[in-house]
């Protein structure tokens, strides 16, 4: 007790005299303005759990739900609130023993030494530094140093150099959480603004192997981050397990096209996949950064029974939301049969879905043209033009764990194939709920008002304008739970689709095994999908 006396106090002495300037305890601090993005967007009104949906603007979309204000604006227009800059909120240094002398600045610190500011905290044997210069470098054994606790960053390593005023630090080596991934790697040095780690390596969490090998990782003689920007890995090589699959002299990967910062280095990276539809296959996907706001986007799918299926175009951020201008591949089911369509030189501008001033309610829209070709024994092939507008809300809780949401729209289609047009109006309601920790429940109801004119294309065919879908879904075990979904054509009163789903968590990979009772048939339908990867 007298030693935890003895350090309070003398850190107590450290912080009055590292503080360049105080705050008054009563007055709040803002860390200043940012906008807010929600994650409930809901893009996949018709699946449910233990189906995985398979939708190009869904796995690439920017699209994001705007919320009403931002963090900082009522803070802002307080007069009673001080922004304190980053480099003026104090550091506290706690240790077993300790010496500082005023006049200089010098700290020296030994003994379960523990250094924090802000979000920060450092822990090392050591530690020996400069208040006037704010440089603090460990010794005496290994660092750890994490951000927010250990979930933005939990790294280890021998020895590090940290100034506190700025963030700047190098470090003989690194390992371990950097969000989102893990890292291991030498000679890191980070500004500020650019990060730097020299014979890096880089796995995700799904594929972290904390015993054995990695399922699949990167290796780089030369790491650069550009936080928000870009990625740029000098002699990239893409590993499964210990088996190189193949290298680059230079692998550069945006980081923008997610802005809650949930980015994949690894989208290149070929991922295996396997349904009874297509058989086996292959995906993967990049974006290489150009300008400020843009980027090249490549994906492409290769299977066994369809072939090879490249998608690539040009992708730019706006203020509103996004726009794009590509040829695509993309599929959909049609009879539940896998039906793909090639989309040349489409152009597509989508907003973000913006709240109604201060009310529950979002509103989004977009249009899109292009050029659509599908099936080469039909022939159907002409310019595709939509424009659609949705209104929605934010999800209702009736209760705990339990989730409600509505929607309505109009889309209207124009195909120059038959020249026809489709209006479509449509309206549809979501609920969830979490019964127990194993046990969920959903249900559905869509409904599409067509108008005489569906579409000639099997790819976005209308097959059943009212559909109710119900179902339960039951977690067996850690890695494996079991999904019913019954789907209703509400116009004939018939279940139209029985599946019976067992998923299975496999470590790095998902599988899906699905038993299909239709009333035209039934079929089994097996899928393996890499996880980690949207």
């Amino acid at each position: 007790m007298i030693r935890h006396k003895a350090r309070w106090a003398v850190a107590a002495c450290m912080i009055c005299a590292m503080q360049p300037w105080t705050v008054s305890a009563d007055i709040p601090v803002t860390a200043g303005d940012a906008t807010v993005y929600q994650t409930d967007l809901d893009r996949a009104q018709e699946s449910y759990p233990g189906e995985l949906t398979d939708n190009y603007e869904a796995r690439y979309s920017t699209i994001r739900v705007v919320k009403r204000g931002n963090n900082a604006t009522s803070a802002s227009k307080d007069k009673n609130v001080i922004a304190v800059p980053a480099d003026r909120v104090p550091t506290r240094v706690d240790a077993d023993k300790m010496k500082y002398t005023s006049s200089t600045g010098d700290v020296y610190a030994e003994g379960n030494v523990i250094l924090r500011k802000d979000n920060q905290e450092l822990q090392a044997p050591r530690v020996e530094g400069n208040t006037n210069t704010t440089e603090y470098k460990t010794s005496g054994g290994s660092y750890r140093y994490k951000v927010d606790g250990g979930r933005t960053k939990d790294l280890t390593g021998k020895q590090l150099t940290y100034r506190s005023s700025d963030s700047y630090m190098t470090a003989d080596s690194a390992d371990g959480w950097s969000d989102p991934y893990y890292i291991t790697g030498t000679d890191v040095v980070y500004d500020g603004e650019v990060g730097h780690i020299k014979k890096g390596s880089m796995t995700t969490k799904n594929a972290k192997a904390f015993v054995h090998t990695s399922d699949y990782r990167i290796e780089g003689q030369d790491i650069v981050v550009y936080p928000g920007d870009k990625a740029v890995i000098k002699h990239a090589s893409f590993f499964i397990k210990n088996f190189r699959l193949f290298s680059l002299k230079s692998y550069t990967v945006s980081l923008r096209h997610d802005k809650e910062g949930q980015f994949n280095i690894f989208s290149l990276l070929p991922r295996p996949m396997y349904n009874s539809d297509d058989g086996f296959g292959f995906r993967g996907n990049t974006a290489y950064p150009v300008g400020p706001k843009g980027e090249i986007a490549l994906d492409y799918e290769w299977y066994s029974q369809e072939g090879f299926k490249p998608s690539l175009g040009y992708r730019h951020s706006v203020p509103w939301g996004n726009m794009s201008l590509g040829y695509k591949n993309e599929k959909d089911t049609y009879n539940d049969e896998t039906v793909w369509i090639e989309k040349t030189l489409e152009f597509r501008a989508d907003t973000h879905a913006y709240h109604v001033g201060h009310t529950p309610f979002t509103v989004r829209g977009g249009v899109n043209a292009g050029y659509w070709k599908e099936d080469e024994v039909r022939d159907v092939r002409g310019m595709h033009y939509q424009y659609y507008g949705e209104l929605s809300h934010d999800a209702i809780r009736p209760w705990k764990n339990a989730t409600l949401r509505f929607f309505m729209g109009y889309e209207r289609d124009y195909y120059k194939y038959n020249d026809t047009v489709r209006s479509m109006p449509y309206w549809g309601v979501t609920f969830r709920n979490k019964i127990t920790n194993r046990l969920t429940t959903f249900a559905s109801y869509n409904q599409r008002n067509i108008d005489r004119n569906n579409s000639p294309y099997f790819f976005d065919t209308i097959e059943t304008p009212k559909e109710f879908r119900y179902g339960l879904s039951y977690k067996v075990s850690r890695i494996d739970d079991f999904t019913v979904s019954v789907k209703v054509n509400v116009e004939t009163g018939e279940s139209e689709d029985i599946n019976y789903t067992w998923h299975r968590d496999l470590h790095s990979f998902d599988s899906f095994l699905t038993y299909k009772s239709k009333s035209s048939g039934s079929k089994w339908e097996f899928k393996i999908i890499a996880r980690d990867f949207s």
